[in-house]
Formats: structure tokens, sequence, C-alpha cells
């Protein structure tokens, strides 16, 4: 068995998952240190927002399927990170904390109301009158 297999079967995660999480790790980091939290912050927020749509329009194409289907694992992986990162980020514009706690709430909350509200309904069978 490879090392590669034995940390996704340890972690759950992929190396590559592994190795972004450190990178946004050290990212966040070297930001804080250099008090570049803020530009630090809004990259990996445009970042996150570029891998949104291209996962998007990846998924919209057959032959591109995979790709997309890939992105979205990342988009899935690093959302409630961009969210709390955007919470950061409006948190240094707006200043009123029951406005920015609604928010985060609606941020949190929000995919998992979609999710339940997009499936699709149950087939309804109708009996024969006859």
């Amino acid at each position: 068995m490879k090392w590669s297999n034995r940390v996704q079967i340890v972690t759950g995660q992929t190396c590559l998952h592994i190795a972004m999480h450190a990178l946004v790790i050290a990212a966040l980091v070297w930001g804080w240190k250099h008090r570049a939290l803020v530009e630090v912050s809004s990259t990996l927020v445009a970042a996150y927002a570029v891998v949104f749509i291209a996962m998007l329009a990846l998924q919209r194409s057959a032959r591109l399927r995979r790709i997309g289907d890939s992105l979205e694992e990342v988009t899935t992986t690093y959302y409630f990170g961009a969210a709390m990162l955007t919470l950061f980020l409006i948190s240094r514009i707006v200043h009123n904390n029951l406005l920015i706690a609604c928010l985060g709430v609606v941020m949190l909350v929000g995919p998992a109301l979609v999710s339940l509200l997009a499936k699709a309904p149950a087939p309804r069978i109708e009996k024969k009158r006859g």
C-alpha cells in the first residue's frame, strides 16, 4: 500500500487536501506576523471565488466534468474557511456586532438550508380513475 493511501485512510483527506490546508494556514500565519492579514484574507477569498466559478463552469461540460467534481470537493472543504475569512473582512468595515453575528449564522446555516430546499420533490403517484 502506498504511503499516500495510508494517509488518506487515516485522515480521510487526500495528500493534496492536506497540503492545501497547510498552505492556507501558513499564508494566514505569515499575514498575521507581517500585519498583512487583510490582504492575505482578501487574496484567499478571491482565490476561493475563482475556484468556485471554475467549478460551476467545468461541471456544465461533459468532457470536463471530472475536473469540476474535484473542484467541488475543494470548494466544499474550504467553504467554512472562506466564510470565516469573509466575516473577518466584513468586520473590518462594519462595526455592528449583531449584524456580523446574523451574517455569520446565515453563512453557516445557508448551505444546509439550500441543500434541503433544493432536493427534488418526490414523484406523485396518481391513482387511475376508472
